[in-house]
């Protein structure tokens, strides 16, 4: 399994998570990062994954060990199958990122989140760096094309000083 160094959250829900001896562990249903301050990327803290009886658990990202287009791979088998509960300072990306109004930076238009990349860096942490905005119309609707635009270039999700 070869691990990739940028995903896209939306296509990263459902899939399967494996782990080190191929055993199915659950499904990946959200993304849970840690926003900070201005315009510095959140740090993706982990994966909420949802185990046999619908439960919800949460794996940190540094027990992930590849990442495909058809699986997450962990490298242990040893999880916390205690009850995922959000912490403060904690977001979810499918549950809270998408769908929100933001501001783009360039010309001040307006736009929805329709999906976020998270990319892994040198240290071998993610980031959630590059968003994909779809331009809203004067009724906020949802109008016009999906523009790729880095993290920096959208007002409205950060943390305010």
């Amino acid at each position: 399994m070869t691990t990739t160094t940028k995903v896209y959250v939306a296509q990263l829900a459902r899939l399967y998570v494996f782990d080190p001896n191929g055993d199915r562990v659950g499904r990946v249903r959200d993304v849970v990062v840690a926003l900070r301050l201005g315009a510095t990327p959140p740090r993706v803290l982990g994966m909420l994954v949802e185990i046999a009886g619908r439960r919800r658990i949460f794996v940190p990202v540094g027990r992930v060990t590849g990442i495909d287009s058809s699986a997450v791979r962990l490298g242990t088998g040893m999880l916390n199958l205690r009850r995922f509960e959000q912490r403060a300072g904690e977001t979810l990306v499918l549950g809270e990122l998408l769908d929100r109004s933001v501001i783009l930076d360039d010309n001040k238009a307006r736009g929805i989140v329709v999906d976020a990349a998270m990319e892994m860096t040198r240290g071998a942490e993610w980031l959630l760096t590059r968003l994909a905005i779809q331009e809203t119309g004067r009724l906020g609707r949802r109008r016009g094309r999906v523009r790729q635009l880095d993290w920096d270039e959208v007002t409205g999700l950060a943390l305010v000083e």
